[in-house]
C-alpha cells in the first residue's frame, strides 16, 4: 500500500471516530447514581425531589421522538414516542403531571418516566404524542405549566381531602370595585367553560381597612380544582390560592 493510500485510510478512520464521538454526546445519557436521591449526567449532579405533592413549575417544554423510540427510560420502561410520557430532571419516577401550553391553553395528562431534558432553559421533555396534543410538535418548544396531579399520585390523600370543602381565592383587593370587576370576569369564564360553581366576594378586616376577596366554591373534587385553576391562569385572571374550610 502506498504512503498516499495509507494517509487517506488514516484520515478516513479519524473522521469516522470523530463522527461517532459527536453522535454519542447528543444522545440521552443514562443517569449515573451518586448519593441517595441524586444522579449525575454529563458531569452535573441533579437532586430528585422527595415527593411531587403540590409541585408546579412554569418554563419551556421540548419533545423527543424517533431518535429515542424503543430505548429504555430511566425507570426501566421502553420509550414509546406515541404514548403520553415525559422526562423530568427532578420529579420522582413515575409521577402523573398535567402540562398546559401557555400559547394556546391546550392541556394533557401524562406520566413522567424518564430523566431530562438536560438543558438549563427547559423544564420538561415530552413524548412526540404529547407534543402533538399540546400543538407544538412542529416548532420544537413551547412555554408550559407543569403541575403534579396530586389526586393520581396520592389517591389516599385525595380521598381524605374530598371529605371537606375548600375554595379557590382568585384575588384580594382593598377596593370593592376591583373585586367586583374580577368577579364578573370569573363568572363569565366559568359560563364559557361550563363550570357551575358560585363566585362570591368575602370581606375580611385588616389593619388598613377591609379586604375584598374573590372566592370560587365550595369545591370537593381535586381534579376539577386543577382544571379550573389552569383555565383561570391561562385567561390571565390570576393564580388561584387554595383555601381549606373544615
Amino acid at each position: 500500500m502506498s504512503v498516499c493510500a495509507q494517509s487517506k485510510r488514516c484520515a478516513l478512520l479519524v473522521l469516522i471516530c470523530l463522527l461517532y464521538a459527536c453522535e454519542s454526546t447528543t444522545t440521552r445519557s443514562p443517569p449515573t447514581l451518586r448519593e441517595p436521591g441524586t444522579y449525575e449526567v454529563f458531569g452535573k449532579t441533579y437532586r430528585i425531589l422527595p415527593d411531587s405533592l403540590g409541585y408546579l413549575e412554569i418554563g419551556i417544554a421540548s419533545w423527543y421522538g424517533k431518535k429515542f423510540h424503543g430505548r429504555l427510560t430511566a425507570n426501566g420502561e421502553t420509550y414509546d414516542m406515541y404514548n403520553l410520557t415525559a422526562a423530568h430532571k427532578s420529579l420522582p419516577l413515575p409521577t402523573a403531571v398535567k402540562v398546559t401550553n401557555l400559547d394556546n391553553g391546550k392541556s394533557v395528562q401524562l406520566r413522567v418516566n424518564d430523566r431530562g431534558p438536560f438543558h438549563d432553559d427547559r423544564v420538561i421533555d415530552l413524548s412526540y404524542a404529547a407534543a402533538i396534543q399540546l400543538g407544538f410538535a412542529n416548532q420544537g418548544t413551547a412555554p408550559v405549566v407543569v403541575e403534579a396531579i396530586d389526586a393520581l399520585n396520592y389517591p389516599k390523600l385525595a380521598q381524605q381531602e374530598s371529605a371537606s370543602s375548600y375554595y379557590l381565592q382568585i384575588g384580594a383587593f382593598s377596593e370593592p370595585d376591583s373585586a367586583g370587576a374580577l368577579l364578573n370576569l370569573i363568572s363569565a369564564l366559568l359560563v364559557e367553560y361550563d363550570y357551575d360553581f358560585p363566585v362570591r366576594i368575602l370581606e375580611s378586616e385588616i389593619a388598613t381597612g377591609i379586604l375584598h376577596k374573590v372566592w370560587i366554591g365550595p369545591i370537593r373534587d381535586l381534579q376539577t380544582e386543577h382544571d379550573l385553576a389552569a383555565v383561570i391562569e391561562s385567561a390571565k385572571l390570576g393564580t388561584p390560592i387554595k383555601v381549606q374550610v373544615d
